[in-house]
């Protein structure tokens, strides 16, 4: 019986220490932890970033004049994904011991406002010049860049700062102050780094043809604009997310709160 009571109790605290490694209580406690934390999340983000926007591709694209119209849907290729990378640096002990549950909330609440974006991006004006006038139908043309910015998305509101720290406060194992103090530091910084992406990174190469356009004179009052036009095969180019922006305006967060680090001093 003491035996058996023994063993009880040793499993007990074996299960309240492993709860307690995963409690915050052990991380962000210093500068330094904080700073390789910052780290390991945007390089991770950057990394997976790049992987997702060079495999969008942009199809089924409405031609109408010299108009083309991008509605939900049209964004296709893999969505935004990152956490099995996580869990596979993990298994091979390349994140430092107690940062890989808050990555791992840090990159869900990323990977959901993203899906969520461009599951219901719009844009309803990606010029094509040459579908104002044109006779019969619409020769193959590619649409004149514009940026991301210039659409829209319902998503949008899932990737502001306040909508990220909500879902990884709510996803996170600990509340403590300096768990939460870092995790709203990455949704500002990521926040930030996602509305200049959007104004820097842009849809191109869409080729549309094809539709209905005015025979020409004298029958049929051509050349004008197309009707039904159609565009596929459209990438997003141009800047990529900053890892290294996101890191610094992060940092920039983090400093200034530094009086809650021993030994530090207030940042302006």
């Amino acid at each position: 019986m003491k035996i058996v009571k023994t063993v009880i109790f040793l499993t007990a605290l074996s299960a309240l220490a492993a709860a307690s490694s995963f409690s915050g209580e052990e991380v962000f406690t210093t500068l330094e932890d904080r700073k390789e934390f910052a780290s390991e999340v945007t390089g991770i983000v950057g990394k997976a970033w790049k992987e997702w926007q060079d495999a969008v591709v942009i199809d089924g694209i409405n031609v109408e004049s010299s108009k083309g119209i991008l509605t939900p849907g049209n964004i296709n290729g893999p969505l935004f994904s990152v956490s099995k990378k996580i869990s596979l640096m993990e298994k091979n002990s390349e994140i430092r011991p107690g940062h890989a549950p808050y990555l791992k909330v840090a990159v869900k609440a990323l990977e959901e406002g993203m899906r969520a974006w461009q599951r219901g991006y719009i844009n309803d004006n990606i010029p094509f010049p040459q579908g104002a006038s044109c006779a019969y139908t619409l020769p193959p043309c590619n649409n004149v860049p514009v940026t991301i910015g210039s659409g829209r998305s319902g998503g949008d509101a899932d990737m502001t700062e306040s909508a990220l720290f909500k879902h990884m406060r709510y996803n996170s194992p600990s509340e403590n102050e300096n768990t939460l103090f870092v995790l709203k530091a990455v949704a500002a910084a990521i926040s930030r780094s996602f509305e200049e992406w959007k104004d820097s990174c842009f849809i191109s190469g869409i080729t549309a043809f094809g539709g209905i356009a005015p025979h020409p004179d004298p029958m049929g009052g051509g050349p004008g604009p197309v009707r039904g036009a159609k565009g596929n095969g459209g990438k997003f180019s141009g800047a990529y997310f900053s890892a290294s922006k996101t890191y610094s305006y992060m940092m920039a967060e983090l400093d200034r709160e530094n009086t809650r680090l021993p030994g530090q001093t207030a940042g302006p």
